[in-house]
Parts: C-alpha cells; sequence; structure tokens
C-alpha cells in the first residue's frame, strides 16, 4: 500500500521539478509553456477514490503554483481533470481491463490512450488559460497561448508516456 504512493510521489516530484526547473521558461513563440504536471493526474490507476484523485490534483497544482507564482491558477485546473479523470478513465478503459488498470498505451491501446490524454489536457489547458487571462478583449492571445502550450504539452506528454513505456 504504501510503495504505489511513495512510487507515485516520486513521479510527482520529478515532473514537478522538470516543470518548475525547465518548462516555466520555455516559451515558443512568446506564448504558453509546455505543462507536464497533468500527466501526474491522467496517469492515476482505474481504481482510485475520488477523493484520492481531488488530493492529488489539488496537491500538485498547488506545489506547482507556488513556485511558478500563478496564485491557485494550476490548482484549479489540475484539480477539475482530478475530478473528471477517474469516470473518463472507467469510460475508455478497455471492457476486459483489470481491476487495476494503469493508464498506459499498453494497457488502453493507442488510440484510446491518445484520446484520453487530449481530452484531459486539453480541459486542463481551457481552464488554466482562461483564468490565467481572465479577459474577453485578450481572448486571442489566449486561444494562441493556448493552442501553442498545449500543442507542446501534448508532443512532450506523449515523448514521455513513449520512454516511460518503453522499459516495461
Amino acid at each position: 500500500m504504501v510503495i504505489p504512493i511513495l512510487k507515485r510521489l516520486a513521479w510527482a516530484l520529478l515532473l514537478l521539478a522538470i516543470q518548475v526547473l525547465v518548462l516555466d521558461h520555455v516559451h515558443p513563440w512568446g506564448y504558453g509553456a509546455p505543462l507536464v504536471c497533468p500527466l501526474i493526474v491522467i496517469t492515476l490507476p482505474l481504481g482510485t477514490s475520488r477523493t484520492e484523485a481531488l488530493l492529488w490534483g489539488f496537491g500538485t497544482g498547488f506545489v506547482a503554483d507556488i513556485f511558478a507564482g500563478t496564485a491557485g491558477i494550476g490548482s484549479a485546473a489540475l484539480t477539475l481533470i482530478a475530478f473528471l479523470q477517474p469516470p473518463l478513465l472507467e469510460l475508455m478503459a478497455p471492457r476486459d481491463s483489470e481491476e487495476e488498470l494503469h493508464p498506459s498505451f499498453s494497457a488502453m491501446g493507442r488510440w484510446n490512450y491518445f484520446q484520453f490524454i487530449a481530452l484531459l489536457l486539453f480541459l486542463h489547458h481551457l481552464v488554466y488559460y482562461a483564468l490565467e487571462g481572465f479577459s474577453y478583449f485578450l481572448i486571442k492571445d489566449i486561444a494562441i497561448s493556448m493552442g501553442v502550450s498545449y500543442a507542446a504539452s501534448l508532443l512532450l506528454i506523449l515523448l514521455v508516456e513513449h520512454v516511460r513505456g518503453s522499459d516495461k
């Protein structure tokens, strides 16, 4: 029971360190930054309770907010996808999957897992950039920032998942 929690905590700390130390300083074309923190919530196993998912989402967002100075934006966006992740995973998981399914390309199939990542990441970015911009006068800049960050984040997360899945 304690070992999986410690592994998940180490995974979360690694992704947070990459986010804070590297990715927060990368702004492709001057817009948005790639965000890999949602991967912590996206990879929660199928049997995760909604309360546990919300705690992981809020905790991860809170730590990211402290280092990025985003005043609760990350917490709100990650808590939302943590709320949606368990039922969405249940809906998109293969019917014959095991009870403790860990979302991955091998467990869910390439297309289902890609759709799962893309949908949760889109919802995260939509909330994140809507709260960050918080103005309809800047809708064009918000949309560009969201699009650039979404594309960069999706590519980076797919790369991380490919590397993570190749060692199994």
